[in-house]
């Protein structure tokens, strides 16, 4: 398996849809893995390349490169849409105000959205100890 069909692999795995949201998440240039995707084997990214991939992807650099395995390690990790890692990066960016107002901003849209009756989020551990009504 080539560079560009892992890569290719692992951004559908992830739920990344553009090439554009892996180079925000990345940090890696758009046009670089619009290269990297098109020109198949007969392109080689620099090194630093290949590691900010492979850590937005959260895989290895060899096994991005094809040195190791015949599939990604193994993560307890779900597929997803793409867009939590996007926030992440996004959000590591900004100071601490910003993001509080952007998580309370997002616990209101998650309200809004859930079911009636029902808090939004995960349902909440019960306390050790505490009894379980039937």
């Amino acid at each position: 398996m080539s560079l560009a069909y892992r890569l290719r692999a692992q951004m559908r795995w992830r739920g990344i849809k553009s090439q554009t949201q892996l180079a925000r998440i990345s940090g890696v240039g758009q046009p670089t893995i619009h290269r990297i995707l098109k020109c198949d084997d007969s392109y080689m990214p620099a090194r630093i390349t290949i590691q900010r991939l492979a850590k937005a992807l959260e895989i290895t650099p060899a096994w991005l490169e094809g040195n190791i395995g015949l599939g990604p390690p193994h993560t307890s990790r779900p597929p997803t849409d793409g867009y939590d890692d996007e926030i992440k990066v996004l959000m590591a960016r900004l100071p601490t105000d910003a993001r509080k107002k952007i998580v309370a901003v997002v616990r209101l849209i998650a309200q809004e959205q859930a079911p009636r009756g029902q808090p939004p989020g995960p349902a909440p551990e019960s306390a050790p100890g505490a009894s379980q009504a039937p």
